[in-house]
């Protein structure tokens, strides 16, 4: 799919349309953002303004690295449900695969869903040797996803940019993609 001249691939899974995000998402990311529920391990709610200068920036990653997140869509609900894929933000410690949802949609397997596609992307297109996801200590959910995955918890409190999160390290990709063939 070209976004402004930008090629962002799409990827489909059983239930999900990974893609560049289009305008018309807006509606979705800035209910997220406004969700203290969705926002209470990121940061703390965002106004509108916020929210768009947070959406554009996760756009503009394609520009600037090659990769970014996706806009996911629920095929059942012909619309974006939430985002997911990979995202290395300056001063990152790591490649990350990063995901956030509507909290209509949490419970029903999507982030999995979402960061499996995200994660076999990254290593097989974009030839990542490692990935890391940043979970909130209390972020049970989140910590989940990672575990359905075979992420570890790597390291405790690690100091990212303007916060602290626990760093999970994800399978490496022989081991990811064959456990991903197995299933």
């Amino acid at each position: 799919m070209s976004h402004g001249g930008i090629d962002i691939p799409v990827i489909e899974t059983e239930r999900l349309i990974l893609r560049g995000f289009a305008e018309r998402d807006f509606a979705v990311i800035k209910s997220i953002y406004a969700d203290p529920e969705a926002m209470r391990f990121l940061g703390g709610v965002m106004n509108e303004y916020d929210a768009w200068r947070r959406m554009a920036a996760m756009a503009g990653s394609w520009q600037l690295r090659g990769f970014g997140i996706f806009c996911v869509e629920g095929k059942a609900e012909g619309e974006c449900v939430g985002y997911c894929g990979p995202m290395r933000p300056h001063g990152w410690p790591d490649n990350e695969i990063g995901y956030t949802f509507a909290p209509a949609h949490h419970g029903k397997g999507y982030a999995t869903e979402a960061a499996a596609a995200s994660l076999a992307f990254a290593y097989e297109r974009l030839g990542w040797d490692t990935a890391i996801s940043l979970i909130d200590p209390d972020n049970h959910a989140s910590q989940g996803v990672a575990r359905k995955l075979g992420a570890v918890r790597e390291r405790t409190g690690a100091q990212v940019t303007d916060f602290t999160a626990d760093i999970w390290r994800h399978l490496t990709p022989a081991q990811f993609l064959a456990r991903r063939g197995a299933a």
